[in-house]
């Protein structure tokens, strides 16, 4: 082959600032080229060549005492990776200021942690965590949340305040229901509840959806909110992360937007190594057109080299284990639930349409949380409502999360040209919610959870994300593995001993649905880049695009599966700047 040339313009004497060679270079391109040799300049790919080109790309684009030659000794090369659909700073004010329940393998352990982080901050008026999951817990608190008396009893007159691990719920003691002046008869917003004892009517203990609006948010002083995007940024560069998608802080509720200023802190240092983009989400009981006027004025606020408000976010329904995800067919009796229970969809179908329509029409994307079959079946519903009074054009509307999707929906998404964005770091039998929360609640469609391979072989774009923090580590090597095995991975976060053989049965979860490595790297990068019209920039390797790429510890084509979680990214950079070193890292 020959090599690849930048022809825009006369390339006659220009000559690279950094050659990458000697190695094993994934373009990631249409054609899944590899190469061996990269020429960069000003922070733009040049060149690329094969092996047996090598030494003319050398010749051709380097000069003596300009270019710098950097030997990738056989190393293995990816593209810079996307994360399209976080929660900036992810974990960052829990693990920097807060209680982090993501570690916690049990009940007693999530109420130690608490405990310890109240006795070590005496100063503190109030608590605030995050990572409990009610999977941990006995009975009836596994499905409806644990109780307000298990932290009574760590601090009765402190408020409490622990978001679970999906952000579905607040857990609070009594002394934070007094605080805000939540009682049993205080008005829940529409989407939300607020659960009850069903013995005495007691508050129960949790606050869910929408009924955490009425719990004010944690608050930030100027340097704490410089360090967790730093302490975030960190993190993803060390995972290979050169762009991210990110809504809105993790245990905030609609509509905010404050994880913009978090990078326009970093980009005003001078110390900004990510391409963000992101949005605001709609608020399914607010008016439409003053939403898309405050959105307007986002767009042009947010707006600069690395950073882009570009999207609206549209929360169509909750979560299976929060029993309001919202369904095709009714929960199991399991859910404790009337027998003909489906759910919460958040939005009115007209006004969705509406809604939809006016968004797209404005130039911004649509970006759908939709958990359940019927959330996903009324999103395609009030999409084809809106497109009957819109004109052509390349929207790229993404469907996220999908646990649930019908046959026949997964046709219209392709038709409607949907974008599934998926968190294949989920798709498994979990170890602690699959038997536990998810078989109980919904019977045989367990088994068909998080369709895959069903996707990409409909012809759908399907993009990879974390939702960190709901994912409490978002390597994305293990979502990778899993999405490859469809088994176990990160089995250190569970406690349990890791599986050796993909078809040991305890944790997989419908084979049918496993795709390729290949697949799996390109939801990463070309597709991630294509989810956010940023494919003319990031995505793969090829001349004209930016230098944004990562060396990695192993070939994820050629080991073993089971293995690939345990590959680690050497260094990461962005713009063609060594950004992350694994061998400076602290």
């Amino acid at each position: 082959m020959e090599i690849s040339i930048n022809h825009e313009g006369d390339i006659m004497g220009i000559k690279a600032d950094t050659i990458f060679y000697n190695g094993k270079i994934y373009s990631m391109d249409s054609s899944s080229h590899v190469f061996s040799a990269m020429a960069v300049k000003n922070g733009t790919i040049l060149a690329l060549s094969e092996k047996e080109n090598e030494s003319i790309l050398m010749d051709d684009y380097s000069q003596e005492g300009h270019t710098v030659l950097k030997d990738l000794n056989n190393g293995i090369v990816l593209p810079g990776l996307s994360d399209t659909h976080v929660h900036a700073p992810g974990l960052a004010y829990d693990m920097l200021f807060n209680v982090n329940l993501y570690q916690a393998l049990s009940k007693d352990e999530t109420l130690d942690l608490i405990r310890n982080h109240v006795n070590e901050h005496p100063q503190d008026e109030i608590y605030y965590g995050r990572g409990v999951n009610s999977g941990y817990f006995e009975g009836v608190e596994m499905t409806v949340g644990p109780r307000k008396e298990h932290l009574d009893r760590i601090s009765s007159d402190k408020p409490i305040i622990i978001a679970d691990f999906g952000g579905n719920y607040l857990w609070m003691n009594s002394a934070a229901f007094d605080t805000y002046g939540i009682t049993q008869k205080t008005e829940c917003p529409q989407g939300g509840e607020i659960p009850l004892d069903p013995k005495d009517q007691s508050l129960w203990g949790i606050v869910r959806g929408e009924a955490r609006t009425l719990v004010p948010y944690q608050s930030f002083s100027e340097e704490q909110n410089y360090l967790a995007a730093k302490w975030f940024q960190n993190q993803m560069l060390a995972y290979g992360y050169t762009s991210v998608f990110s809504l809105r802080p993790p245990g905030t509720v609609r509509p905010r937007t404050t994880h913009f200023p978090l990078f326009e802190a970093l980009e005003k240092r001078g110390e900004l190594f990510l391409r963000v983009q992101g949005g605001r989400d709609m608020d399914p009981n607010g008016d439409v057109d003053v939403q898309i006027e405050i959105m307007e004025e986002e767009r042009v606020k947010h707006n600069s080299g690395q950073i882009r408000f570009t999207t609206a976010k549209f929360f169509l329904d909750g979560s299976i284990e929060g029993l309001d995800a919202y369904l095709l067919m009714p929960y199991e009796s399991a859910s404790g639930k009337d027998e003909d229970y489906k759910g919460i969809f958040l939005w009115e179908e007209g006004k969705l349409a509406d809604a939809f329509r006016k968004c797209m029409e404005a130039g911004f994307q649509i970006h759908c949380h939709a958990i359940g079959d019927g959330a996903v079946n009324r999103a395609l519903n009030a999409l084809e409502q809106a497109k009957q009074q819109l004109a052509e054009g390349d929207y790229r509307t993404v469907f996220t999360h999908l646990q649930l999707v019908s046959p026949t929906d997964v046709k219209r998404m392709k038709k409607h040209h949907i974008i599934a964005n998926v968190q294949t770091y989920w798709h498994l039998k979990s170890p602690v919610l699959y038997h536990q929360i998810e078989k109980p609640l919904l019977g045989d469609r367990a088994e068909r959870e998080y369709p895959l391979q069903s996707l990409i072989a409909e012809g759908i774009v399907v993009t990879a994300s974390s939702d960190y923090p709901v994912t409490p580590d978002p390597n994305p090597f293990y979502a990778i593995e899993a999405g490859v095995t469809r088994n176990l991975c990160n089995a250190a976060a569970f406690g349990i001993k890791d599986i050796a053989d993909i078809e040991e049965p305890t944790y997989l979860l419908n084979k049918e649905e496993r795709t390729s490595v290949g697949d799996m790297i390109k939801a990463f990068t070309a597709n991630a880049a294509y989810s956010i019209f940023q494919e003319n920039l990031t995505g793969s390797l090829e001349p004209g695009k930016a230098a944004d790429f990562i060396e990695i510890s192993a070939d994820p084509f050629t080991i073993n599966p089971t293995e690939i979680e345990f590959i680690k990214v050497r260094k990461t950079y962005f713009g063609g700047r060594l950004v992350y070193s694994a061998e400076t890292a602290v």
